[in-house]
């Protein structure tokens, strides 16, 4: 009898340790790397996204996280490409990540989605833009954010079925510039830009790129001031958004309508910067908050506690950029892991491309659908989200207000024309 009771007593024992061994594994966080600018000229835009993303990471967690396993991240800092590469490398070889997203800027983001895929890395990229990130034949990059034509054709679409309209012109007649940053996002969005006014035959009175990190804008403003522009896209960063808007000022350069294209001109910072003289300025961006009769039901209560959950902690709504941050990585751990068995990257890429997500579907108006290989306009591509909302807010004294498209739109377009600097 003491024999037997021994052995169910050990066979017991045995037992508890293999549950609780599985218990315990059953437990382990899911680890994905976060490759965003921290410190540097990038700092505050990555810092606003990092917010946004740690917010998805509380709210998914308070929920049970994903078939019972917390999200951790895992931060990496990417101020410069070189360095998105060498942080990229540093999270996967030593703390053995097999997920990694952000990245804000797209420098950054072909830089981390190289590093990414160099190691065989599911990279989940959340605003990047640039076109060439899903055009180098990666099977494990996917951009869920909106490519950098769309942009370009928001604020091209926006002059001709809005702008024009309130100016009172045919949009052939318009007088339209383009003002771009010579590197990866500028550059993208530009050509964009060009090819698409071709098509929709509005000529460009002005076409230049420059430095973004150009410390004189006086011979960029005068040139423009000479073109007499009723309308002006520039694609800018931070610092160059900021200067520029300062030297027109000073040279009284005024256009009626003046749009700028996401990244400097998305910035919360620009108002902090500029002041008031930021009212009345368009935006070709995420959208920061669209109108919520777009979005799904289950959706729209997520949205809510999100744009919460943000202005509780940082005193103001997001941007647009935020707003695409939470909206990406919400989609990650609401539609991709928890189909996941293995989290191999193999196995996430599989999922990913069955997505089949309509518009409304995340908290900012986008729905999800991949390319992969398979996309008449460039069978290149693969990994590019089809279904990305974009589109133009505008700068008022309350905030950031969507105005287009229609659908997206909460409030309609303001200060067209764009008053001169002595009376603004």
């Amino acid at each position: 009898m003491r024999v037997w009771l021994r052995l169910c007593a050990c066979l017991f024992g045995a037992t508890a340790i293999l549950l609780a061994g599985g218990v315990a594994k059953a437990q382990q966080p899911i680890r994905i790397g976060v490759l965003l600018p921290l410190t540097g000229p990038f700092a505050k835009n990555g810092i606003e996204n990092w917010e946004a993303m740690q917010i998805a990471r509380d709210m998914i967690n308070e929920r049970g996280g994903v078939n019972g396993r917390k999200i951790e991240f895992v931060q990496g800092d990417a101020t410069s490409p070189n360095a998105a590469i060498s942080e990229t490398e540093r999270i996967i070889t030593k703390d053995g990540i097999k997920i990694t997203t952000g990245s804000f800027a797209s420098p950054l983001a072909i830089a981390v989605s190289q590093a990414a895929e160099r190691h065989g890395v599911f990279h989940w990229e959340t605003t990047g833009a640039a076109e060439i990130i899903t055009r180098r034949g990666f099977k494990h990059t996917f951009q869920v954010g909106a490519p950098a034509r769309k942009y370009g054709q928001a604020a091209v679409d926006f002059v001709i079925e809005d702008v024009a309209k309130r100016l009172k012109k045919p949009a052939s007649d318009l007088r339209l510039a383009l003002l771009w940053e010579n590197r990866a996002f500028g550059k993208s969005v530009g050509d964009g830009i060009r090819a698409y006014t071709g098509i929709k035959k509005i000529k460009l009175v002005y076409d230049e790129g420059y430095d973004q990190f150009a410390t004189d804008m006086t011979p960029i403003v005068q040139k423009l001031k000479d073109e007499k522009p009723d309308v002006l896209i520039a694609i800018s960063f931070p610092n160059d958004a900021i200067l520029f808007q300062r030297k027109a000022k000073e040279l009284d350069f005024n256009v009626a309508a003046f749009i700028g294209v996401s990244a400097g001109y998305s910035s919360p910072d620009l108002r902090n910067s500029i002041g008031d003289m930021v009212n009345g300025l368009f935006v070709a961006d995420f959208p920061p908050k669209v109108n919520p009769n777009v979005l799904k039901p289950d959706v729209r209560k997520v949205a809510d506690e999100f744009y919460k959950r943000y202005e509780d902690k940082m005193k103001r709504p997001p941007a647009g950029h935020a707003a695409a941050g939470f909206s990406a990585v919400w989609a990650l751990f609401t539609e991709v892991l928890p189909k996941g068995k293995t989290f191999e990257p193999d196995e996430l890429r599989e999922i990913a491309l069955m997505l089949d997500l309509p518009e409304g579907s995340l908290v900012n108006g986008s729905g999800i659908k991949f390319t992969n290989f398979d996309w008449p306009d460039d069978p290149k591509d693969a990994g590019q989200n089809l279904r990305a909302s974009i589109g133009v807010w505008q700068w008022t004294k309350s905030g950031n207000d969507q105005v287009f498209p229609p659908k997206l739109a909460t409030h309609e377009a303001a200060m067209v024309p764009l008053p001169v600097w002595s009376k603004r």
